[in-house]
């Protein structure tokens, strides 16, 4: 297995996204970071997403359904230009861009794995009205 996986974001082609794993020489720098913002993190300002390949790749807590949610909210990060500290705002907005994402690419179960979490997530239920806020960003 490499130790690293880079590839352009198959829902935005500008943002590239890399999966580190542990035999990566930066992976012992990126873990604190995967372990504070969950399965991965966005650079807005650089385009990036870079996603926990340990984590996202072993198949006990992350399938490729789950694995399309988390790229998509990470995207959402860059498209709507969250640079700041990590804020309850941005995240639930990064989770409203992300069923944008999902949802144009018809990516049903990803889908159902973002509506079935919202709730515990943003402390509120997902209604497909909220994602009016981030619209005009993500297209």
């Amino acid at each position: 297995m490499s130790d690293i996986v880079n590839y352009k974001s198959q829902f935005e082609p500008t943002v590239d996204v890399f999966l580190l794993f542990k035999e990566n020489e930066i992976y012992d720098k990126m873990k604190p970071l995967f372990d504070e913002f969950g399965y991965g993190f966005a650079s807005a300002e650089d385009r990036m997403v870079f996603l926990d390949g340990e984590s996202v790749t072993s198949g006990e807590q992350v399938d490729e359904n789950a694995l399309r949610f988390i790229e998509a909210h990470e995207v959402s990060h860059v498209l709507l230009d969250h640079a700041a500290e990590r804020n309850d705002e941005d995240e639930m907005d990064a989770d409203l861009g992300a069923y944008i994402l999902l949802a144009n690419k018809g990516f049903k179960n990803s889908i159902d794995i973002l509506i079935d979490n919202f709730e515990g997530r943003h402390g509120t239920k997902f209604k497909k009205s909220l994602t009016q806020r981030v619209s005009d960003k993500i297209f």
